[in-house]
């Protein structure tokens, strides 16, 4: 189990608690002054993302995309920000190997520390969301190859139609959870941004904020895009599934109709009544036979012709 650890240089310390225990959260609440509130919703279930300005700190909750190469799913993970001019604390839940590579980098690299360790404790945080933000592209890399995948499988048939739709409705899920992870981060960056005043000297990092915004709508536009490839594609996969229905429909429906009355025919010839055509002339059998078979012939033919068939 890994414990909290703490980093202090140049009068900044940066506090990473990567278990969401009750028994750490409460210890910071007591030498932090944390609000009880905001001790509470560090803990799971996850909450939405957000910032809430408190009396000396911000607090803000953002969320991020986790994939699991198992399932082939897509979920996400919560990190809760308690920032001030000299402090950043964060808590989350281990899953996010670029915040705690991040962290021990700074931790045993004097220089990186040096670095990263100046003016206020927002340089951390900015840094810190940099690289979480830049480390998501390889996951939509993910998804577009995936997307791909299925434009190409779809029209060759490699996959029966049952496969194709859930991997359709597996995509669309990724998708839709990977939108509801992201969508908070725009919002909660312009408020930290409006909320914040001189203590955290954010004029100092506009290029950091810049580039979070530039990381934030990239990552929305391909989203995006992204759903509108997979909407069509599964419209596109429906539509084929109705058109084999439809011509499993038109086959059963003609052969049907074909049967239908060469089997009144047979019923007819069957009857026990005087005057019965062919049924006791020598071969009899063979012509009626040849009847019903001439008068599949003419309805099929007549199918042809009127392109039915």
């Amino acid at each position: 189990m890994k414990t909290t650890s703490e980093i202090s240089h140049q009068g900044i310390l940066w506090v990473n608690v990567p278990e969401q225990s009750e028994k750490e959260l409460f210890k910071l609440q007591k030498k932090f002054g944390f609000d009880h509130g905001d001790i509470k919703e560090s803990l799971p279930p996850f909450q939405r993302a957000k910032i809430m300005k408190r009396d000396h700190y911000y607090f803000m909750v953002l969320h991020f995309p986790v994939f699991d190469r198992e399932t082939r799913r897509l979920g996400f993970t919560e990190v809760d920000f308690f920032l001030s001019s000299n402090l950043l604390v964060t808590v989350h839940d281990n899953k996010l190997p670029i915040l705690d590579n991040f962290f021990n980098l700074c931790k045993k690299n004097d220089e990186i520390r040096a670095k990263f360790f100046s003016g206020t404790a927002v340089h951390i945080l900015f840094e810190l969301l940099s690289q979480l933000l830049e480390s998501i592209f390889p996951i939509l890399l993910h998804v577009n190859e995936d997307i791909n995948q299925v434009d190409g499988e779809l029209f060759a048939h490699k996959i029966s139609g049952r496969d194709m739709a859930e991997e359709i409705l597996r995509l669309k899920t990724n998708i839709v959870t990977f939108r509801r992870t992201m969508q908070g981060h725009r919002t909660v960056l312009e408020r930290l941004i409006m909320y914040s005043g001189r203590e955290l000297d954010l004029f100092s990092y506009q290029n950091y904020i810049n580039n979070l915004r530039e990381f934030a709508n990239e990552i929305w536009h391909i989203l995006e895009s992204q759903k509108e490839s997979i909407n069509a594609l599964h419209e596109t996969n429906e539509s084929i599934l109705t058109l084999r229905t439809n011509e499993v429909m038109k086959t059963l429906t003609l052969i049907s109709v074909v049967t239908f009355p060469l089997t009144l025919v047979a019923a007819l010839f069957a009857i026990e009544a005087p005057g019965r055509p062919f049924v006791n002339t020598p071969g009899g059998f063979w012509i009626i036979a040849g009847l019903i078979g001439l008068g599949a012939l003419l309805m099929i033919l007549i199918f042809k012709r009127k392109k039915w068939m």
